[in-house]
């Protein structure tokens, strides 16, 4: 048992108390200290481990001790907020170590540019994430697979084909209106409920653009097996990553036993997402044998592998490609759009800016479309900043270093990490002056709008080669859904029992997305003729 008798043992203790906080072990059974303990042993055996390697060019970073490296300094949560301020202490790019592991932290535009997107050929792959790729089985789809691999290949180029370019996210415009008037018709009729209509927006665009399944209720099955699966991914992967992440080993540990309640919980889990990534097939698989298939990207992979007699050998990365745009797209809309809300509640001001320009521009006749996206640079302005102020995905998904590089005067070792802090981006007090602030009204200065390292939307979809591809998709769907809701709704805050208003909490989740903590907000069509427009439209597009 650990005792305060000496600085040397006090901080042991606290480092284990922190790890074990940290990735949800329990630290109380003997086999998890001898699991540990044994996995460390190849570690000890390596040059280099108590300090920052054979290199002496390494970028700047906290001081690491001895076996653990820089754990002891990593929240369990918020980490990007730490990263930041290691930043500021020690420069754009920073040097850690997690274990044995080497980290390379971007917090910078410039340092993202000049790594991840000019020299994508050293920075595109993935490190070996266990938790997510392994345990709970998101390892066969584009996002996590190896950049050198076949398979990713592959899926990239048919999502590219489908969703990679504005020509071919415009053949979707349709689907997209009729399921932003669904919203605006749910937010209507039952506007307490709307970060649920949210979601089963989000999810029919995605649902019926990939696998063809139409939404017509907001308890589809589809919805709630695909979400829970990504809840559950949330959870249980925590953007600075899991214990088994750093020690491999221990994934091979019985889950029956003592302490292992974090594998139990990944095998409960990975039934959960092996479901809501096959599941989604067979439909397809089944009604493209009957003839009944609808339209979408799934249907004509499935068709097109039939054809050529080779869909059992397809059948893997089929699935891989579609739940990789489920699992990208989803979560980045739906935090955008449940982050503008809190937002609008926030600052009225704003809200009535864009309503303003909006009426000028739209009039009270008919409903906003793409076409009128760049009449509505205020409305542009509100979408970007909303990006900004609350990344969806604060430290993106992990790059890897696959061999030396140099910058800046600095040795960057192969087989290294690379966390791209997407939130310290687009908070950086030198490119938007005061970051914490919710201000549109910062695009509208020439300088910044004329920037394209300013510009939210070029950082919170990711970088380089391992860009979103769906972003384009993603991105006209927010900016359709909250031009439509500004032209029809007002949104203010709740009021509880006693008449007095509700101002909500700026709060978020922690982990790998950014969700808005639960808030109430008032919700009401702006004038009597709203619900009549919308019906009309909606009966126009279906």
């Amino acid at each position: 048992m650990w005792k305060s008798t000496s600085a040397t043992q006090s901080s042991v203790g606290l480092v284990w108390h922190h790890i074990t906080g940290m990735y949800q072990l329990s630290s109380s059974p003997t086999w998890v200290w001898i699991a540990v303990l044994c996995a460390l042993v190849p570690i000890l055996s390596r040059s280099g481990w108590l300090g920052r390697g054979g290199l002496r060019r390494l970028p700047r970073g906290p001081k690491p001790l001895p076996i653990i490296g820089n754990v002891h300094q990593v929240p369990a949560e918020y980490q990007e907020r730490t990263f930041a301020q290691w930043a500021k202490q020690h420069g754009d790019l920073v040097y850690a170590k997690m274990f044995s592991k080497p980290f390379l932290i971007i917090n910078s535009q410039k340092v993202a540019r000049d790594l991840l997107d000019k020299r994508g050929n050293k920075y595109s792959s993935r490190p070996r994430m266990v938790m997510l790729s392994e345990l709970l089985g998101w390892g066969p789809t584009a996002v996590v697979l190896p950049y050198d691999s076949e398979n990713r290949r592959k899926q990239r180029r048919w999502i590219q084909s489908a969703f990679g370019d504005k020509a071919a996210t415009r053949r979707f415009e349709g689907l997209q209106q009729r399921e932003i008037y669904v919203l605006l018709s749910g937010l209507i009729q039952e506007p307490h409920g709307f970060a649920q209509h949210i979601k089963r927006c989000i999810s029919a665009l995605i649902l019926e653009s990939v696998y063809g399944h139409r939404v017509t209720s907001s308890d589809d099955e589809y919805v709630n097996l695909i979400d829970h699966a990504m809840e559950l991914t949330t959870v249980l992967t925590p953007s600075g990553g899991t214990l088994v992440d750093f020690f491999p080993l221990l994934k091979h540990i019985p889950a029956w036993l003592p302490g292992m309640d974090w594998k139990r919980k990944a095998q409960a889990a990975n039934a959960v997402v092996t479901a809501a990534t096959l599941k989604p097939y067979h439909m397809v698989r089944n009604a493209v044998t009957a003839g009944s298939a609808t339209p979408s990207l799934m249907t004509t992979l499935v068709e097109e592998a039939m054809k050529q007699g080779n869909l059992a050998e397809e059948e893997t990365d089929i699935v891989g490609a579609c739940s990789a745009l489920y699992a990208a797209g989803t979560d980045t809309a739906k935090t955008a759009l449940l982050t503008f809300f809190l937002t609008m509640v926030l600052h009225p001001d704003v809200y009535r800016k864009a309503q303003e320009e909006v009426d000028r521009v739209i009039g009270n006749d008919r409903l906003p479309t793409l076409a009128d996206r760049e009449a509505l640079p205020y409305v542009e302005c509100v979408l970007k900043e909303v990006y900004r102020w609350n990344t969806p995905v604060p430290l993106g998904i992990p790059h890897y270093l696959t061999e030396e590089d140099d910058y800046q005067g600095f040795d960057l070792p192969g087989d290294t990490t690379v966390i791209a802090n997407l939130w310290a981006m687009s908070h950086s007090e030198e490119v938007y002056g005061d970051p914490a602030a919710f201000r549109p009204e910062r695009f509208l200065d020439s300088k910044l709008s004329a920037s394209d390292i300013a510009d939210p939307a070029n950082i919170i979809f990711g970088h380089g080669r391992r860009i979103c591809p769906g972003r384009l998709f993603a991105d006209t769907a927010v900016f359709l859904a909250i031009s439509n809701i500004i032209a029809t709704l007002d949104i203010k805050k709740a009021r509880d029992g006693h008449g007095r208003e509700i101002t909500p909490e700026v709060s978020f989740f922690p982990g790998l997305v950014s969700h808005p903590r639960e808030f109430a907000c008032s919700i009401t069509p702006r004038s009597a003729k709203v619900p009549s427009l919308v019906a009309e439209t909606m009966v126009s597009v279906s």
